[in-house]
């Protein structure tokens, strides 16, 4: 019998050797010392430069893409229906992360949680405190990169601040081995950590049929709005829901990619690829496809099966979104190797798959002018739209999430005045910080479902007519939008290099600086690429979708 920590710690050393198995490169710092002790190697490794290899794997893997990723986006971007929705998303997916590869704009505006997963040698030593090295390697790559920092920190009585820095780092550090130092190092974004989920089932779901409908089930409430194209991944079983859990994450990121493909002699933990199967083709059937319908709602996925208690029966999902930030690294008695991710020029390379391919063309997107302030020119140019119309976004809008409705709905429950950009169109956003010269930092759309509960008191009062964001909404916010005449339009979630490159022309914070990520901000876009989701006659695109 072979424990969880042992099976993932064998299945990373010999990925190295696995089809899918990433490339190294060795980087610009020292090997560890070696010392003899009885008959015994030990390794001696500096914190300092633990400290170097974290700011470097954190800072790669904001701009740069997995290479494999790529790979897979432009083939599936060539093989869609010229001009359909889905073949746009698949080209501007591509192209953003051309543009997030030249280390300008990071390719997501949610630079996520740092997380490193490690998996330390019984002969390795590290001199000074390893999690703080881990902790200020972070801290540097968000200082160098102008990441976002989005960790809250509760404060008492259920308030909570921003941390400022983006800390603290989730670190897991577990004992395998003898002479490798095993690092993988994440950066997850709330959209996709919010749909991990956690199942308490029973052996009935053992059975082929059983599990095929619970697959289904279990893939079509994933939705659109943690960014798609998606790695899905299950974990069933585990002697402990949190193991179970683990186990999916860790299979979303490929950290279990090279597990055994059948149990070995005894039981272990292996990968199921028939269930990986099926969940591929619940993907392709939901009809999500990569955001605005279509086939392709995930590019893979990862099935895990591993020992459990004869009581419980935990499954565990969990995607990795399109941005996939993560990179391989390890620390051995010949020096310090990071995952290489694709530069520029090989995104170039690769790109030119599509060479040949009709591209989308610009004529199908009707242009809205959001105008300055609204009023009776934005409401006649609403009425017009239709759920599913492709268009382009020009004008003003304001930036603003949960924290800012939070502050709004108070106001409105307290009767007090709002600001005059409380009757602008929102954008469910906040950038990264912006360069100096650049107009804005990476701008993508956050999670709009989470703004669904003040949509009603918001509407009553003219409060952000039309909203921007990502992703389905409750069923109940089309008939909002119908009463009261607004529109919800979604943009491509994952593309915020290309949107801030291309679509912004100017940014700036004009209230609550105090929210820090979160404070309010007027952006002028020109031309940024949509679709109507819920329209002002009642129209739901995405409901229609599923049926």
């Amino acid at each position: 019998m072979i424990p969880f920590s042992k099976a993932v710690f064998d299945a990373i050393c010999r990925k190295k050797a696995h089809p899918e198995s990433p490339v190294f490169e060795k980087l610009d710092i020292k090997a560890p010392a070696m010392h003899k002790f009885m008959d015994m190697d030990l390794m001696l490794v500096e914190s300092a430069d633990i400290e170097k290899l974290a700011a470097r794997a954190f800072y790669d893997i904001q701009f740069k893409l997995d290479t494999e990723l790529a790979l897979w986006l432009a083939d599936a971007a060539a093989a869609s229906t010229a001009g359909s929705p889905e073949k746009r998303v698949l080209e501007q997916l591509l192209e953003n992360a051309k543009i997030s590869a030249r280390g300008i704009y990071p390719m997501c505006q949610d630079s996520g949680t740092a997380i490193v997963y490690a998996w330390k040698g019984s002969n390795i030593f590290v001199k000074g405190d390893e999690q703080a090295a881990m902790e200020n390697g972070a801290r540097s790559a968000w200082e160098r990169g102008r990441f976002r920092n989005s960790q809250i920190l509760p404060i008492g009585k259920l308030e909570e601040k921003n941390s400022g820095n983006n800390l603290p780092v989730s670190i897991k550090i577990f004992s395998e081995g003898s002479d490798k130092y095993l690092f993988l190092f994440c950066a997850k974004g709330g959209g996709s950590a919010n749909k991990t989920r956690l199942f308490q089932e029973t052996k009935a779901v053992l059975r082929p049929d059983a599990m095929a409908s619970f697959i289904k089930k279990a893939v079509d409430s994933i939705g659109v709005s943690a960014c798609p194209p998606y790695r899905i991944a299950l974990a069933i079983g585990g002697q402990s829901p949190e193991e179970s859990v683990m186990a999916a994450n860790l299979a979303s990121y490929g950290a279990l990619d090279a597990l055994p493909v059948r149990a070995e002699p005894g039981g272990s933990p292996y990968r199921d690829r028939e269930l990986e199967a099926v969940c591929l083709e619940a993907a392709r059937n939901s009809g999500w496809g990569a955001q605005f319908g279509g086939i392709y709602m995930a590019r893979d996925a990862r099935v895990i099966m591993l020992p459990r208690h004869a009581a419980s029966l935990p499954i565990a999902i969990a995607v990795s979104c399109i941005a996939h930030r993560k990179a391989f690294a390890y620390i051995s008695k010949d020096g310090c190797f990071l995952e290489k991710l694709a530069s520029e020029q090989e995104l170039e390379s690769i790109t030119q798959k599509n060479a040949g391919q009709k591209s989308c063309p610009k004529t199908e997107s009707i242009k809205l002018e959001l105008g300055r302030y609204g009023g009776d020119k934005l409401k006649k140019a609403i009425a017009r739209l239709k759920a599913g119309n492709m268009i382009e976004l020009w004008g003003q809008v304001v930036l603003a999430r949960d924290a800012v409705h939070a502050r709004l709905l108070s106001m409105l429950k307290k009767a007090e005045p709002l600001p005059d950009w409380a009757y602008l169109p929102v954008f469910y956003a906040a950038p990264t910080e912006a360069l100096p010269g650049r107009a804005s930092g990476s701008l993508g759309p956050t999670t709009s479902r989470r703004m669904d509960s003040y949509l009603l008191d918001f509407a009553q009062h003219g409060v952000f007519p039309v909203s921007i964001g990502k992703g389905e909404r409750a069923a109940e916010c089309a008939e909002v939008y119908k009463k009261h005449g607004g529109a919800y339009l979604a943009t491509v979630g994952g593309a915020a290099a290309i949107a801030a490159e291309r679509y912004v022309k100017a940014s700036a914070i004009i209230d609550w600086p105090e929210l820090g990520m979160e404070a309010v901000r007027i952006v002028e876009l020109s031309g940024l690429p949509c679709m109507v989701i819920m329209d002002s006659h009642g129209g739901n695109y995405y409901e229609a979708l599923q049926k």
